[in-house]
This record gives structure tokens, C-alpha cells and sequence, in this order.
């Protein structure tokens, strides 16, 4: 069993037998508070309304006599003697619910029986006075309400006395209790006292020996530690050099790691920018590579138009060699007209006019059909011409196209490849900036790591003093209890 315990085990006996003693002092006020409830309560008040009801029966008497020498203030007297009567009644009901024992009850049955007795006498009586046979009244008076009267006051004098006798008792036997209760109460003291001192001195002895045990042990086991805190001070103190000049060079590394991953960093912004020129680049020659298709098409729908222009100057020329026969024709009219005109005479003249008008057209109709004739040449002959240019444009639009495809490919490889190189630098600065992190963070832990070494050196010259002091204070306590291995 531990010292904590057995000193723990001394004080719940201790306790147990305090408590001990407070049931027995609480269970001893508890039955005088009862004794005295019993006969200051109850008995006090039974012995008071004994004497209540004394009362009650002489103011009866007083009242019923006054009835039978004063019959004019019969009235009076009476009312005052039924309330006599009632009070009467209620005190032997008041007493009833207070008395304890069979005699007590008997007692106040037999006042009650005697109460009813007498009150039927005195109502005879009260009648005969009423009827005017006074001499009648007195006489019965004397032969009954009198000795009802003397019974009823002795029954009730005797009761009184009975329960002073009870009351004087009970005093007697509350003083007797609290005499042997104070006895026991010191009785029990006394030897919850002796038991605790008896327990107290068990327990410090056995206390004692078990100190003198652990203080030897504590003696021996100061020393070896004091011995092992002393090694473990000097290692402390060559762990904290080595761990400070960890610390410098992985400070060294950080600062290295620091700047390649800047370096790589700006790598990485480098060819991002190139992927985006590259992308730049390969949008550009998609532009003219859709450019040049769509001047492809102009040119195919210029040579369908220059086609169709020379088809249409053909027809031109159909219609202008048609017009040239209507102006011969008109021409060849017109003579006839003039002819007819002469011969007509004065009365074709006017006639003669509209064919030389006609005439006049038809020279004119003939030399702008030779004019347009001429210009719808120099037009096929541009036709011609531009059709060849057509042809040749074209044949050199598709040259572009193709070289202009070629030229994409090359760029979008150079793009793809510019991406990927661009991606991998990106990746080269994410590592960088990963190994940036994990350097800060080996920094930190070898800074905790060197702040604990500080705070080990410092704990570790703690414990070296407070293992002498352990070892001091293993030789006091010995010398204290008296301990000669100490």
C-alpha cells in the first residue's frame, strides 16, 4: 500500500468515526427534541385545557344558578350557558386529538359522559324554573346538578393531575436521556480520539520506515543520475555545435536553390513568351493561307467572268454585223425612197426629206458600228490577254498556296515544339519552386532543431542542478528522519 493511500485510509477512519459520533449526537437531539415535543406539545396543552374545562364547568354553574335566582334575566343567562356548553365541547374535542394513552382517552370519555349528564339535568331543571315551580327546580338542583357538578370537577382535577405526573416524568426521563446520551457522546469521543492517535501513530511509523527506504534509494539513484546528467550536458553541448553548422550550410544550399530556381523561373517566362510568338506565328500563316485561298477563288471567278466577257464580246460582234446589214439596208431604202420622191414630184418632197434623214442615219448608224467594231477588238484582245494573266495568276496563287501550307506545317511543328519545350520549363520552375519550399522548410526544421538543442543544452544544465539538489536533498531527508545509511 502507498503512503498516499495508508494516510488517505487514516482519515477515513477518522472520519468514519466524526461521523460516527455526529449520527449519535443528531439521534440523541433528535429524541430530546421529541421528548420535548411530547411534553411541552402535548402534555402542556392537555393539562391547559384540563383546567379550560374547570373553567368552562364553573362559569356553567355560575350560569345556571343565575337562571334560578335571577328568572328575569333568564334569557341572558342562558345564552351565556349554551355557550358554555359549546366551548366545552370543543376543548374535550381539542384534548381528544392530543391524548396518547387508553386511560388518558377513558378519562375524557367519562368528563364527556358526565358533561352530557349534566347537561340534561340542568335543562330539566331550567324547565321546572321556566314553568315557575321553583321550589321544584332547586329541589332537583340540589339532588343532580350538584353532584354531577362535584364529579365532573373532581374526574377533570384528577386528569389535570395525571398529566402534570406525566409531564413531571417526562422531564425526569429527558433529563435522564440527555445524561446518558452525553455520556455516550463522550464515550465515543474518547475513542474516536484514541482510535485516531492510535492510527496516527501506526501511520507514521510505517511512513517512516517506508521513507527511510525510498530516501536511500533516492540517495543511490541521485547519484547515478547526477553522474548521467553530467554526460548528457557534455553531449547536449557537442549535438548544438554540430547542429549550428548544419544549420550554415543548409542556410548556403537554401541561398543556391534560391537562385535556380529564379533562373529557372525566368526560363520558364522566356519560353512562355515564345510559345506565344510561336502561336502568333502559326495564327499568321493560317490568316495568309486562307488569304490566298480566298484570292484563289477571285481569280477563278475573274477568269469565269473574263470567260464569259469574251463570250459575250462574240455575240457583240453578231449584233453589230447585224446592224451593219440594217444600215446597208437602210442605206439601199433610203435611195429608193429619194427615187420614189422625185418621181412623186412636189408632193414628195417631205417624203424625200425623211429619206435623206434616213440616209443620215444610216451613214451614222454604219460609221459608230465600225467604231465599236473596232473598240470590241481591242477588247478581245485584252480578253485574250487576261485570260493568259488569269491563268498564270493562278497557276502562281496555287504555287503559294502550296508553299504557304508548307511554310505552316513547318511552323506549327516549330509551335508544337516550342509548346512542349515551353511546358517542360514550366515545369523545370514548378520543381524548382517545390525544392525552394522543401529547402525553407529543412532551414526551419533545422532552425527548431537548433533552438531545441539550445533549450536541451539549457535543459540538460537544469537537470544537472536539480540532480545535485535531488542528491543534496536526499542527504537532509536522511539526516531528518535520523537515517545513518544516508
Amino acid at each position: 500500500m502507498t503512503i498516499g493511500k495508508k494516510i488517505i485510509g487514516g482519515y477515513i477512519v477518522v472520519l468514519a468515526l466524526l461521523a460516527l459520533v455526529m449520527f449519535i449526537a443528531f439521534y440523541s437531539f433528535a429524541r430530546i427534541q421529541a421528548t420535548y415535543d411530547g411534553f411541552i406539545d402535548v402534555d402542556e396543552q392537555l393539562v391547559e385545557g384540563a383546567g379550560k374545562l374547570r373553567i368552562e364547568l364553573n362559569d356553567q354553574i355560575a350560569n345556571y344558578r343565575g337562571i334560578l335566582l335571577y328568572p328575569d334575566l333568564l334569557k341572558s343567562y342562558l345564552e351565556e350557558l349554551q355557550t358554555n356548553r359549546r366551548r366545552f365541547g370543543e376543548i374535550v374535542g381539542t384534548m381528544r386529538q392530543l391524548v396518547r394513552s387508553a386511560e388518558g382517552r377513558g378519562m375524557l370519555e367519562e368528563i364527556a359522559a358526565l358533561q352530557a349528564k349534566n347537561e340534561q339535568a340542568q335543562d330539566r331543571v331550567i324547565e321546572l324554573a321556566r314553568s315557575g315551580k321553583l321550589a321544584e327546580a332547586l329541589a332537583l338542583g340540589i339532588k343532580e346538578v350538584r353532584p354531577l357538578n362535584r364529579a365532573q370537577d373532581d374526574k377533570t382535577e384528577r386528569f389535570r393531575e395525571r398529566e402534570q405526573k406525566l409531564m413531571a416524568e417526562g422531564r425526569a426521563e429527558l433529563a435522564a436521556t440527555v445524561n446518558l446520551l452525553t455520556l455516550v457522546i463522550w464515550g465515543t469521543s474518547l475513542l474516536a480520539l484514541i482510535v485516531g492517535l492510535s492510527t496516527g501513530f501506526l501511520l507514521s511509523r510505517t511512513i517512516t520506515r517506508q521513507l527511510r527506504e525510498s530516501i536511500t534509494q533516492l540517495s543511490s539513484s541521485s547519484s547515478e543520475i547526477l553522474a548521467t546528467t553530467t554526460q548528457v550536458a557534455a553531449g547536449a553541448a557537442e549535438t548544438a555545435t554540430a547542429v549550428s553548422e548544419t544549420t550554415a550550410t543548409i542556410e548556403e544550399v537554401k541561398q543556391t536553390a534560391q537562385l535556380a530556381s529564379q533562373k529557372a523561373k525566368y526560363v520558364s517566362e522566356s519560353a512562355q513568351k515564345v510559345a506565344q510568338v510561336s502561336q502568333s506565328g502559326r495564327k499568321s500563316v493560317d490568316d495568309t493561307i486562307q488569304g490566298m485561298q480566298r484570292i484563289q477563288e477571285q481569280m477563278e471567278s475573274i477568269a469565269e467572268s473574263i470567260v464569259r466577257l469574251s463570250e459575250q464580246s462574240q455575240a457583240i460582234g453578231e449584233i453589230i454585223a447585224t446592224v451593219n446589214d440594217l444600215a446597208e439596208q437602210s442605206n439601199v431604202l433610203a435611195v429608193n425612197a429619194a427615187i420614189e420622191a422625185a418621181r412623186a414630184g412636189e408632193q414628195g418632197k417631205g417624203f424625200a426629206v425623211v429619206a435623206q434623214e434616213v440616209k443620215s442615219l444610216a451613214e451614222q448608224s454604219k460609221q459608230a458600228t465600225t467604231q465599236v467594231r473596232s473598240i470590241l477588238g481591242d477588247i478581245q484582245k485584252a480578253t485574250s490577254a487576261a485570260v493568259l494573266a488569269t491563268e498564270q495568276g493562278n497557276k502562281a496563287v496555287e504555287a503559294g498556296v502550296k508553299q504557304t501550307g508548307e511554310t505552316g506545317e513547318s511552323i506549327r511543328l516549330l509551335a508544337e515544339s516550342i509548346h512542349e519545350a515551353a511546358q517542360a520549363a514550366t515545369q523545370i520552375a514548378a520543381s524548382s519552386q517545390q525544392q525552394m519550399v522543401g529547402m525553407d522548410q529543412v532551414a526551419l526544421a533545422m532552425e527548431n532543431i537548433k533552438q531545441a538543442s539550445i533549450q536541451n543544452v539549457a535543459g540538460t544544465k537544469q537537470a544537472e542542478v536539480a540532480a545535485q539538489n535531488l542528491h543534496e536533498l536526499g542527504h537532509k531527508l536522511g539526516a531528518m528522519i535520523g537515517n545513518k545509511a544516508a
